[in-house]
């Protein structure tokens, strides 16, 4: 005897193969044929190395058909060939939650089983949200950005 299916097995196959479609329309950057070059670098805060971070690549143009990003360890960055950016003007985003916790505003927060309050955004807006900071990527060159950031919401 032939039964339906559950409507909760038949969401979560939809859910699976729309999640295969978008990775295999997306791809992972290897093997799609883009002229991707390696881009590297450092990020210093105050004249520090940023000890963690994340910094994202978001193409400027339509013509760029992909972003990247790096985790920042030690205040150094690198994005291999592979997964490369493509040459051309890119707005550049760098974020790191290393500062202090938000002050928290709910008692919801500190119920058992909550999740943690996140940290403080450590990076000042004009450097990631409203950020400033621009690279282009250039076929065969060097490819590397340097990023000297202040703390003060200015950037001075």
């Amino acid at each position: 005897m032939w039964t339906h299916p559950h409507p909760k097995s038949i969401a979560a196959a939809t859910v699976a193969a729309l999640f295969l479609l978008v990775f295999h329309a997306a791809g992972c950057g290897s093997g799609d044929n883009l002229p991707r070059e390696p881009v590297s670098g450092s990020v210093t805060l105050d004249g520090k190395p940023l000890k963690s971070g994340l910094i994202t690549f978001v193409p400027t143009g339509p013509d760029i058909p992909t972003q990247g990003a790096a985790a920042i360890v030690e205040g150094e960055y690198s994005i291999p060939r592979a997964q490369g950016l493509v040459p051309g003007k890119y707005k550049v985003v760098v974020s790191s939650g290393g500062g202090t916790p938000e002050q928290k505003v709910d008692t919801v927060a500190d119920m058992p089983g909550m999740p943690p309050v996140p940290a403080k955004e450590a990076i000042p807006p004009q450097y990631n949200a409203n950020s400033i900071l621009e690279a282009n990527v250039t076929a065969g060159g060097k490819n590397e950005f340097d990023f000297s950031l202040t703390s003060s919401p200015g950037g001075k």
